[in-house]
């Protein structure tokens, strides 16, 4: 009888320890939340890793989506507008905002920081300065003529990297703060924090435009520059610098591509948008059939535009990537269709068709996925990503300067209500909200900036023109 007590009061005890381990050992629910702090992090695809800057690089994140999670403004108020000072040596370029408000651009002689009531708190004097970029920790990366600069939060510089060629728009910094940065010389170059080589890749032209990167960590790379070597190829690569896969889009040269939330790439090479999975597969392409007969129709898009101001009296020639003291003399682009330049009344015999669907902005997604690019001819496009057809289009002005051209320099963004602002070589910017409808426009006294504006985390829309300031716009 004592031993068939004993056993189940044995069998009790070895229960409640169980339990009560049980008890100390599983996971618990973090106050406020409802998930498990001992689960891994979600997966899903709108759930990416960020910069926790709002703002960090160029069109917003290394995604290069264009989008930001706040309200641009309604209506054109002019907060303020800040002198970036001469152009001699390049235009203003890129915004990148703090979560505090400080705003940082390049002019084309000095990097500035701002308040974000406009003040300056610091600059420094560089030659042909481009795209800042903000890492997590505060550091400043910007290009200055064929060297890529890092500055501490206070305007100190750190360290120099110097390639072989010019260098532009501005470094695309990795979710593992790994410096990624394309030269005229066709090296495309990872950087460590401490400014030293990772590995470098070489290209089949020239390189330009910044490079995005999606959620597992590869990078993806349009190829070619108008000015110094054209390469039609989109290059993925694998962090350690292998090349995954290439993509030929016959085109000239392709912009750098926009991650969507749906993992694929979007990458603009005039005429055409061309949609990518992740293993380099074509899902579909939107714009006209590119052959040797239309070439001629591609580069009017890529050609005749005027050239920086000469250096000491001399012009470098096409493809000639030496840099020149005081950042000056970027070579023209190529002449257009046999020797006819873009220039007042002398106006080539093929321009690109209103029926393009891109130039080379990359374009920029909402947040239901709409993709807004723009082409030559001055054409913003809304485009369902679904269906792949045309929801609206919206058409900005002629260049005063120029008659009979057209252009859309600056890269589109798109805030959470799916309002797009994007700018002309009309000298204007423009708001249109997600049903193309007109909200505002601001005139200004040139040609909006090849750059990307910037979102600030108030929701403040900074932009710069090539009438030399940077431009705050607020309700």
């Amino acid at each position: 009888m004592k031993k068939v007590i004993i056993i189940p009061l044995i069998l009790i005890i070895f229960a409640g320890a169980g339990y009560f381990i049980w008890q100390k050992t599983k996971p618990k629910l973090e106050t406020g939340t409802n998930q498990f702090l001992a689960l891994p992090e979600t997966t899903k695809e709108e759930e990416r890793p960020a910069s926790k800057y709002a703002w960090s690089q160029f069109h917003g994140s290394y995604f290069h989506t264009g989008y930001a999670e706040v309200t641009g403004p309604k209506k054109a108020t002019l907060k303020w507008k800040f002198q970036l000072g001469k152009l001699e040596g390049g235009d203003p370029n890129s915004v990148v905002v703090s979560p505090d408000g400080i705003i940082y651009v390049a002019g084309a002689q000095k990097i500035f920081a701002l308040n974000k009531n406009g003040k300056e708190i610091w600059s420094k004097s560089y030659q042909g300065t481009q795209g800042p970029a903000l890492a997590e920790d505060g550091t400043i990366y910007f290009l200055s003529q064929d060297t890529i600069v890092a500055l501490d939060r206070n305007g100190k510089e750190k360290w120099k990297f110097k390639t072989n060629g010019n260098t532009g728009f501005g470094p695309t910094i990795g979710p593992d703060g790994t410096i990624y940065q394309g030269s005229w010389d066709g090296y495309f170059y990872a950087l460590d924090q401490d400014g030293g080589l990772k590995w470098k890749y070489k290209t089949a032209g020239a390189i330009s435009y910044p490079a995005s990167i999606d959620k597992n960590g590869i990078i993806y790379l349009g190829g070619g520059d108008a000015h110094a070597g054209l390469d039609g190829n989109l290059y993925a690569f694998n962090p350690d610098g292998s090349l995954k896969w290439k993509y030929n889009t016959k085109a000239m040269r392709v912009g750098s591509p926009a991650i969507g939330p749906d993992g694929l790439i979007y990458a603009a090479a005039a005429p055409s948008l061309f949609v990518l999975d992740s293993s380099g597969n074509l899902q579909w392409k939107k714009g006209p059939q590119l052959s040797f007969k239309f070439i001629q129709a591609a580069q009017a898009a890529e050609c005749g535009a005027p050239p920086l101001p000469a250096c000491n009296g001399t012009q470098p020639k096409n493809g000639d990537v030496s840099q020149p003291p005081g950042g000056c003399g970027a070579p023209p682009l190529p002449p257009c269709n046999g020797g006819l330049k873009l220039q007042g009344e002398n106006i080539p015999k093929f321009l690109p068709s209103k029926d393009d669907i891109a130039g080379i902005i990359t374009p920029a997604i909402a947040s239901d996925g709409t993709i807004y690019i723009g082409n030559a001819q001055g054409i913003l496009s809304a485009v369902n990503p679904k269906t792949q057809e045309v929801k609206w289009t919206y058409q900005t002005g002629v260049d005063p300067n120029q008659p009979g051209f057209y252009g859309l320099p600056s890269f589109p963004i798109v805030d959470k209500t799916g309002a797009v602002y994007f700018g002309s070589v009309d000298g204007k910017m423009y708001a249109v909200n997600k049903d193309g409808q007109l909200l505002w426009e601001y005139k200004t006294g040139g040609k909006i900036t090849e750059a990307s504006p910037a979102f600030g985390p108030d929701g403040a829309f900074y932009f710069t023109s090539m009438d030399g300031y940077l431009y705050a716009i607020g309700d």
